[in-house]
């Protein structure tokens, strides 16, 4: 039974993805964008109709069999009435549900061929239709679909989005949303605080002073205002695969999502020192820092620009990788709930960025007032988890105690005015 129910899932997902291709009713300009762009696919979703249509009355079928056999396990003979009914759909000219024993099939074989029916489905998948108007969204399709977009890393399953094109498609709509907000000083200095505040509140709870990570901070920032080290950087980031000067690219993917996914797979000769119960704990924490420090001096000496954006990101780097990797993977489970809630944040933070139902992608200047609205709140959500003082704003400039700091940012280098 427990092969059935498996199959009985799959086909449900095959119906329900096949439906939503068949439902989607799109507008006028949805559709001409469609018959433009996918004209072999709707062809192709055209054929499966039939098809879906079949798949329902195997499932109607399915659901009376799951019924009647209940929870229990049939006996043999059942189990073979079982596959012939579920192998052979429903028609007018129905065929022998059971053959001879040489032409019969097993359960194993009946769940194969639902494992086939759905793969056929997804080879012939109709494409996402967005289930309400999104302008921003279409015209960035047609980019897609012409090969003018493209990434540095594809995040399509851990953001939620329906396929690689779909990724694309938002991807390209948040950068520019991103250069739109990224022009206001205000939204500037909104976002270079709260990455300052949400690392040191970090670190504070981890009973680390934060004096090092800050002076770092604001010397990587001071080196991105100027305008004669643009290039440089542009070229640095090139060489890591970032296509794209963006504040999205660069702080939110590069150094965040990348720094996680490390976190992820450490080495087992770290894992080794973490997992021994004769180690004491602030053994185990300084041995981890010592690993973070050897890599990153590892890879200074690899740097192309001994002192560019890279070199300062390392610098940074070296107060707070430490921290993390002990919090991620350290034996301390207070520190790591809050390393898991600081990382569970972001991820929301960019899932809801790609979520249609969640922000509105009729137009970049509405999707930007979307995301800075995102942002305020999950910053407020963990800024006030780790007991930090929020970002406040009063009409409509955002108020922070920069002193003599270059807290602006010199976003301009990672907006697209690189």
């Amino acid at each position: 039974m427990e092969l059935f129910e498996e199959a009985l899932h799959k086909w449900e997902q095959a119906l329900n993805l096949g439906q939503r291709g068949r439902s989607s009713t799109p507008s006028a300009p949805a559709s001409e964008t469609l018959n433009e762009s996918f004209p072999e696919l709707l062809t192709e979703a055209s054929e499966n109709r039939p098809f879906s249509g079949k798949l329902e009355a195997l499932l109607n079928r399915a659901y009376n069999l799951q019924e009647d056999f209940g929870t229990g396990i049939p006996s043999s003979n059942m189990l073979m009435d079982l596959e012939g009914a579920l192998m052979f759909p429903l028609g007018e000219a129905r065929r022998p549900l059971l053959m001879d024993d040489q032409s019969s099939t097993t359960s194993e074989d009946s769940f194969f061929s639902a494992v086939e029916l759905f793969e056929t489905l997804q080879l012939n998948e109709v494409p996402f239709l967005p289930p309400k108007p999104a302008a921003a969204y279409e015209e960035a399709l047609k980019l897609v679909n012409s090969g003018e977009v493209s990434c540095r890393t594809y995040r399509t399953e851990l953001l939620g989005c329906y396929n690689d094109q779909d990724f694309l498609a938002k991807l390209h709509c948040i950068r520019q949303s991103f250069q739109v907000l990224l022009e206001d000083e205000g939204n500037q200095l909104f976002f270079g605080e709260v990455g300052k505040q949400m690392v040191s509140g970090l670190m504070l709870k981890a009973e680390k002073n934060p004096k090092g990570f800050l002076e770092n901070y604001e010397q990587m920032l001071h080196f991105a205002l100027k305008e004669d080290t643009w290039a440089t950087t542009q070229r640095e980031l090139k060489g890591r695969g970032v296509v794209c000067m963006n504040f999205f690219d660069i702080a939110l993917d590069f150094i965040l999502m990348d720094a996680f996914e490390d976190l992820e797979s450490p080495p087992s000769s770290v894992i080794a020192v973490l997992r021994n119960r004769w180690l004491s704990d602030s053994f185990k924490e300084t041995a981890l820092a010592t690993a973070c420090w050897s890599v990153l001096k590892a890879k200074r000496r690899l740097l192309m620009v001994p002192d560019g954006f890279i070199s300062h990101f390392y610098s940074v780097s070296e107060h707070v990788s430490p921290v993390l990797a002990f919090g991620f993977l350290g034996p301390k489970e207070h520190l790591t709930e809050i390393c898991e809630f600081f990382k569970n944040q972001i991820v929301q933070y960019l899932k809801d960025m790609f979520d249609l139902d969640k922000v509105r992608y009729t137009s970049v200047q509405s999707l930007a007032e979307d995301i800075l609205q995102l942002s305020r709140r999950r910053s407020d959500i963990l800024l006030g988890y780790l007991g930090v003082e929020t970002v406040s704003e009063m009409n409509g400039t955002v108020i922070v105690e920069t002193g003599d700091s270059a807290l602006d940012l010199g976003i301009d280098c990672i907006q697209g005015n690189v």
